[in-house]
């Protein structure tokens, strides 16, 4: 008797993954497994491929086809938050509101590093965003703790998470005249 063998998935939705794409190597992000359709059964997955200045590109591509992508690397992340990510990331929640925003970092199609508010395009993190955290594009000392209680979602420990701020610069706290 013949046994039918089943096959193990090497991603999951969510899943963030490398190909070859014309003369470069492209980040894309799994939206859905579409299983064995392929030639002779091969695997396939829908993926996601974000555009720099179009609507994503959503396509299938076979699963040996694709390469794994671990999560990003702490000097990658120190480098993008000291670059000005943190900034942008502050600046997504200068409006006190009922549902405070939640931030992710993810990528580029190019493998760097963005961030996000939506939780199906994160890699890492999930915080909320500390409200009314950055002033002038300087972190506001009053929500100096919360802003690295914030950096600590994305993998940094305390010490890290201050070496961001103090390059990033802090805004000192108002006096009243």
């Amino acid at each position: 008797m013949k046994v039918k063998k089943t096959h193990r998935p090497r991603f999951k939705v969510g899943d963030w993954v490398s190909f070859p794409f014309a003369v470069e190597t492209v980040f894309a992000q799994i939206i859905e497994d579409r299983g064995p359709l392929g030639f002779k059964g091969r695997p396939m997955y829908r993926i996601r491929l974000d555009l720099t200045w179009a609507e994503p590109d959503m396509f299938e591509m076979p699963e040996d086809e694709l390469e794994a992508v671990p999560p990003p690397g702490k000097a990658a992340i120190m480098k993008f938050l000291k670059e000005g990510g943190l900034v942008a990331l502050l600046q997504a929640n200068l409006i006190r509101g009922e549902n405070q925003p939640r931030a992710w970092l993810s990528y580029t199609r190019t493998g760097g590093l963005t961030h996000t508010l939506s939780r199906q395009r994160g890699v890492l993190g999930g915080a909320a965003v500390p409200y009314f955290a950055l002033i002038e594009d300087k972190v506001y000392t009053p929500k100096l703790d919360q802003v690295l209680d914030f950096l600590a979602s994305f993998g940094l420990n305390r010490d890290e998470a201050k070496e961001v701020v103090e390059v990033v610069g802090t805004a000192p706290e108002c006096s009243a005249s």
